[in-house]
């Protein structure tokens, strides 16, 4: 990108983006991807257009991989890197560290390096901050991060990332059915947008099991979570489903009417209005809560709830709002016993504590939690390429790889 995404753009985009912080250096600092000579080489091919950046070697099942990022600043202002592997500049003590991922010069080709690990599988996203509030993707690198926002954000991968077979693959057949409708919340003194996923073959009289994304409207538009369960059920890795997606929260609203009315909305309101539309199962313990980052408190507050609840709870890249108080309050409710699914991302230190937190609870709870981490961040991405893997841990028959 030739332009500059200005400092309060990736403030807006804290949400998904900088709240990602590094584990990377616990095993020491990454060995060189080759001296300062030896580098020039490279460069050399990079200004050329034969080669992008980073430079990424490698992890072997035992070690981290080395990475090499490459920015030229002719300007003679140090860049930096801000990314999950190197970390955001933010932590649990600090707001900000504007030091954070300082380059150092390659001898004098105006081109700055540094040296990082990641872990095998990794998937790592970055941006080059040039003086105070530059934020760049990197021009050398064509790979970006998807984002349903519209800002740019470098992405790095390393060679044995294998990326979603789901997204990969064509669309699955036959396809399932959307419905668009709005929906009236007395609890919410509103109304509400959902989306309804219907699978291939619907019928009524079916009594399916049900999956509702909590704030999961635009996860249905631009997530492309219907292609997902197209691809789940054609190759029977869960079984036909309806799935609601949610506009929770409306934009401006800055109470999002939690607590009481939420969980009203989400136990009550959301059930009854599905049960009286479609045919699905009138049992709780196959009604599943799905919820992403900020929603993982209202979504295990609704599963829980001792009127009704859902017997099934997905906790995508649940993020601090979910505290220990909260948790120590949710592990009391015995109502009954849930089937939940827990996806962190390793390279997300300032939300990774609240998630392994929120399994270990929940397990030692009596509640079966399947826990899932992977190197990864704390963005849409993230959660876009591992909403099968939950899925198949609340409805599906295997086991989900990495998850324990």
């Amino acid at each position: 990108m030739a332009g500059s995404t200005s400092a309060a753009s990736v403030q807006r985009a804290t949400v998904f983006v900088l709240l990602a912080v590094a584990v990377s250096c616990a095993r020491g600092p990454a060995p060189p991807a080759g001296s300062d000579g030896e580098l020039s080489a490279t460069i050399a091919e990079v200004e050329a257009g034969r080669r992008t950046t980073p430079i990424i070697m490698r992890a072997t099942e035992t070690s981290e991989g080395a990475v090499t990022f490459l920015v030229k600043e002719p300007g003679g202002q140090t860049p930096r890197i801000v990314s999950d592997a190197t970390g955001w500049g933010s932590s649990e003590d600090a707001p900000y560290d504007t030091r954070t991922g300082t380059m150092t010069p390659v001898g004098t080709t105006g081109w700055y390096r540094l040296d990082a690990r990641v872990a095998p599988g990794a998937r790592v996203e970055y941006l080059v901050v040039h003086g105070e509030s530059d934020y760049r993707v990197d021009p050398n690198n064509p790979r970006r991060a998807w984002s349903p926002s519209g800002y740019e954000v470098s992405e790095l991968v390393t060679p044995d990332f294998e990326p979603p077979r789901e997204l990969l693959d064509p669309p699955a057949e036959p396809r399932g059915t959307t419905i668009e409708a709005t929906m009236a919340s007395r609890a919410l003194g509103g109304t509400r947008r959902v989306l309804v996923y219907l699978p291939a073959g619907y019928h009524d009289g079916g009594a399916y099991p049900v999956a509702v994304l909590h704030a999961g409207w635009r996860a249905a538009h631009e997530g492309q979570a219907p292609r997902v369960l197209d691809w789940l059920i054609a190759h029977r890795e869960v079984p036909p489903i309806v799935v609601m997606f949610l506009e929770s929260y409306v934009q401006g609203d800055a109470s999002n009417h939690e607590g009481p009315p939420l969980r009203a909305f989400l136990t009550r309101e959301v059930p009854g209005w599905l049960a009286s539309r479609y045919s699905v199962s009138a049992r709780s313990g196959d009604w599943a809560v799905i919820a992403i980052s900020y929603g993982a408190k209202d979504a295990l507050d609704a599963a829980l709830a001792p009127d009704r609840g859902y017997g099934r709870v997905g906790l995508l890249i649940p993020g601090r709002r979910l505290t220990p108080a909260d948790l120590e309050t949710f592990a009391l409710e015995r109502h009954r016993r849930l089937r939940v699914a827990v996806l962190a991302g390793r390279y997300d230190a300032l939300n990774l504590p609240a998630a392994r937190d929120t399994a270990r609870v929940l397990r030692a709870a009596g509640h079966d939690v399947d826990y899932l981490e992977v190197p990864e961040g704390h963005n849409p991405t993230t959660w876009r390429n591992h909403l099968s893997d939950v899925f198949v841990s609340l409805f599906g028959q295997r086991e989900v790889p990495g998850a324990h």
